[in-house]
């Protein structure tokens, strides 16, 4: 199973050798590493050289490449398109979605979304702000009408960090939360497009400019796994609030996808637990039934 990881960073070419990945940097020596041991790879520098070949057989290993912006964010993603042998029944009853089928969908990921951010809190031994997210999750009905998921954010990143702003670009932590968020949520659109869903038909995002709708909101349980990663990587590094995002905190994000998360009582990696999740929300939709849906939970409950 894939499970590796890669960030190149250098200047470089990277292709096809006898069926396996080929690193050659410009200045060092060339790295040869098993096709199918690889499931993602961020092309963080804009000075690197990919076949077509290579590709082409990473889009058959259903490898994600995410290319970055100059300030080394993944900006954009290259998945594979797999045509799901089910295309034209998931379009058909995914477009066919109930009102009260998505608002239940919505209720149920908000609520494992706020439950997570307790359990960070929680983590950190913050009991009595874990008590008080617990008594908004169990407040959310369905659809979230009364948005409770904006109340418990805000009193969530007010505990979790200090003097701190969602929408301060300065603030190593939005960078590092941020880049978190893109890694995940280009791991949950590659699994989305082989699962038969499309990806811009969103349970509760619809902005019809994002062509990933359903992944944004598939995304909103998977946060917190971040959140408490980057606290954590703050905490032992002493980062101050202004500071570059450094490599080996990118490489610490990455490694995040091999973290055990579980998913109804099963162990899993939170690499994998996307395909689980989506596979479930694929279930719910051939059944009208939304309690099928499965969502990911830290492994401390």
């Amino acid at each position: 199973m894939a499970w590796r990881s890669v960030i190149i960073s250098k200047p470089s070419k990277i292709s096809l050798k006898n069926h396996n990945f080929l690193y050659s940097p410009i200045d060092g020596k060339d790295i040869v590493v098993p096709i199918v041991d690889i499931s993602v790879i961020i092309l963080e520098t804009h000075q690197v050289t990919i076949t077509s070949a290579l590709l082409s057989r990473m889009a058959e290993e259903n490898i994600l490449i995410f290319s970055c912006d100059k300030k080394h964010t993944p900006n954009g993603i290259f998945t594979p398109f797999h045509q799901h042998s089910r295309f034209s029944l998931m379009v058909h009853l995914q477009i066919k979605w109930s009102e009260p089928f998505k608002k239940r969908v919505w209720q149920q990921i908000i609520q494992q979304k706020i439950a997570n951010q307790a359990s960070v809190l929680k983590q950190l031994d913050k009991t009595k702000e874990y008590k008080e997210l617990l008594n908004i999750q169990k407040r959310v009905k369905s659809g979230d009408l009364e948005n409770l998921e904006a109340q418990a954010a805000k009193l969530y990143f007010n505990y979790l960090f200090n003097n701190f702003m969602r929408r301060d670009v300065s603030d190593w932590r939005n960078s590092a939360l941020n880049y978190g968020y893109s890694i995940i949520r280009g791991v949950i659109a590659r699994d989305l497009s082989a699962s038969g869903l499309i990806p811009a038909i969103g349970i509760h995002h619809k902005n019809q400019l994002n062509s990933f709708n359903l992944a944004d909101d598939l995304i909103e349980p998977f946060r917190a796994f971040v959140d408490l990663e980057v606290d954590k990587i703050q905490k032992e590094n002493n980062i101050p609030k202004i500071h570059e995002l450094h490599f080996n905190h990118k490489i610490k994000l990455v490694e995040l996808l091999q973290k055990t998360v579980y998913i109804n009582d099963e162990k899993s990696t939170l690499l994998n637990s996307s395909s689980i999740v989506i596979n479930s929300l694929v279930g719910a939709t051939k059944d009208n039934e939304f309690k099928s849906l499965k969502l990911p939970r830290f492994d401390n409950e």
